[in-house]
């Protein structure tokens, strides 16, 4: 029977520890080594895998010093000896055949990674998450003609045609290796899809399946977003991006990887920067929702990552009136004291655009029925308006070369 190793990097995860680690014990496939790799915790993660540790012989236990995710992957990685690697975050939990069904697909199928679909909870709330790819086998041939051309980005943009997290993947050791122990330390921006994408790239045989054993964890403290960004935050994504171009070997690719890796770049940065709506001189040069007059009133609408930077930083740009905020969510916000509205109360508000900072098509036709069952101008909505055709330039804009990432001789905005 065929050896997987489980790697479980955590940091500061006591509250949710026991049900990861348990879950992973409880697995009825019984080859296991489970790898518990503590980066530094502050809190009593450690005392916990201790714990566990002295009641399965399976467990090994790593403790670090704290030097990341990437880094605790490594270390997690390179103490396995198992025949397959499978991710869990220590705040995550996997069903108790998680990995036997996993398994059976690997090794009926010779697969390289077998790809599965996901739980999200949050609070108490679930939610499955579907891969964009269709379940089934797909051999070298046809990962390439189905997976590698729209892995990274697809129409209409912005979008994964894979989703980038490692967790929840179950990985022929021998293919992940040498990938993972190539990943920077440094990167702390898209480090799933550092492993992920190359490991894809480099795949033979790759099984999706529609099952959802994972469980993902959306903590509150981890919704609420940073507002900060500065050069250092583009240098953070820049070399992060380096990495995956000459990984993906993207200048000579045949399947796209430059432009689709430009598009990706584009759409982390405009995230982050909320639009880049905190200095008007800025939202000039690229403006993301459009032309925005002086004094135009905005309301916005998505409580998520890029809804949460783009309303932040307009409260930050004197130029402009913040006329609102709103999401299907807003409940659940107000746990999280976030000032989020009943869409329902957009009959009554005053605003000369609502701004959609979403590339998800469903929230768009989300917006667009709920205009039109509240009677609102939809021309007043603004969705993201980044011109794909010119990647390379708004890419040069920011200040790096649009095919290594490099910094450019001019420094980037701030």
């Amino acid at each position: 029977m065929d050896l997987i190793s489980v790697v479980v990097p955590i940091y500061n995860l006591d509250a949710y520890l026991y049900q990861c680690v348990s879950s992973i014990v409880g697995q009825t496939y019984r080859q296991l080594q489970i790898i518990l790799v503590d980066d530094g915790s502050t809190d009593n993660a450690l005392e916990i895998c201790e714990y566990f540790r002295k009641s399965d012989p399976r467990i090994q236990v790593i403790a670090q010093p704290n030097s990341g995710l990437v880094s605790a992957r490594k270390a997690g990685l390179q103490a396995a000896t198992g025949d397959y690697v499978f991710y869990v975050d220590g705040d995550d939990w996997i069903e108790p055949d998680c990995l036997a069904q996993y398994h059976r697909l690997a090794s009926a199928h010779s697969a390289d990674i077998v790809i599965g679909d996901y739980r999200r909870e949050f609070l108490g709330n679930f939610v499955t998450v579907r891969n964009p790819l269709a379940p089934g086998v797909y051999p070298r041939e046809r990962i390439e003609r189905e997976i590698l051309p729209t892995m990274i980005s697809r129409d209409p943009f912005f979008s994964h045609g894979l989703r980038t997290y490692s967790w929840g993947k179950l990985y022929k050791r021998s293919l992940i290796a040498d990938l993972q122990n190539r990943v920077p330390e440094q990167v702390m921006v898209a480090e799933d899809a550092a492993l992920v994408y190359p490991a894809i790239d480099r795949s033979q045989v790759v099984v999706v399946t529609d099952v959802a054993l994972c469980n993902y964890r959306q903590r509150p403290n981890s919704i609420l977003k940073s507002t900060q960004f500065d050069h250092r935050d583009t240098d953070r994504i820049a070399a992060a991006f380096r990495y995956l171009a000459t990984a993906l070997d993207s200048a000579s690719s045949p399947h796209g990887y430059a432009q689709q890796l430009l598009a990706y770049f584009a759409a982390i940065v405009t995230i982050r920067s909320g639009g880049f709506l905190r200095n008007k001189a800025l939202y000039d040069r690229f403006e993301v929702f459009g032309p925005l007059a002086d004094g135009a009133r905005l309301a916005v609408y998505n409580s998520g990552s890029f809804g949460q930077h783009v309303y932040r930083h307009l409260q930050s740009n004197s130029a402009l009136v913040v006329a609102g905020w709103y999401d299907q969510d807003h409940q659940e916000n107000a746990i999280l004291r976030m000032p989020v509205s009943d869409p329902d109360t957009l009959r009554h508000a005053v605003f000369d655009h609502l701004l959609l900072p979403s590339f998800d098509p469903a929230l768009h036709a989300e917006v667009a029925a709920l205009c039109q069952r509240l009677g609102l101008d939809h021309s007043k909505v603004r969705s993201v308006a980044i011109d794909t055709r010119h990647l390379d330039a708004f890419v040069a804009a920011i200040g790096y070369d649009p095919l290594s990432f490099c910094p450019l001789t001019e420094s980037a905005p701030a």
